[in-house]
Parts: structure tokens; sequence; C-alpha cells
């Protein structure tokens, strides 16, 4: 088991990009908190449709796509 006197040295860098979007120069930063939304919503209609023979759905998840998956794996 590693431990810390058996790590390699780690160099901690920042080197700070403004944004030309406004004049702060400021970023937003609260979009990471949603990066896994899609992905659970995504499989949360792949569980309910499971039951149907649906395992796979291609994104985005339109009413027409869903309804193709279940057309698809109705037999009709």
């Amino acid at each position: 088991m590693p431990r810390a006197d058996t790590l390699a040295t780690v160099q901690i860098d920042f080197s700070p990009v403004p944004s030309n979007a406004n004049r702060l120069g400021a970023k937003g930063a609260g979009e990471g908190g949603t990066v896994a939304a899609t992905p659970a919503v995504m499989n949360a209609i792949i569980d309910a449709l499971a039951s149907k023979g649906v395992r796979n759905l291609s994104m985005p998840a339109t009413p027409e796509r869903i309804w193709r998956a279940l057309r698809d794996h109705s037999g009709g």
C-alpha cells in the first residue's frame, strides 16, 4: 500500500486564463453539478422501459424515439 513518503512529488501550478465574454474575465463554475443529470435521466428511462424489452435508447430521448423503441420491441 503506497504511503505519503513513497509517492512521487506532485507539482501544483495555477494558470489563470480570463474569459473574453465579460469585463470581469469570470467563468462559470456551477455547471459541474449538472454533469450527472443526463446519464441519470437516461438510466431512469431505460429502467422504465426494460420490462418492455428496451435495453438501449439514443439521446436525446424524444417522445418519438421512445415510441419507436417500444414499437420495435413489441413485435409489431
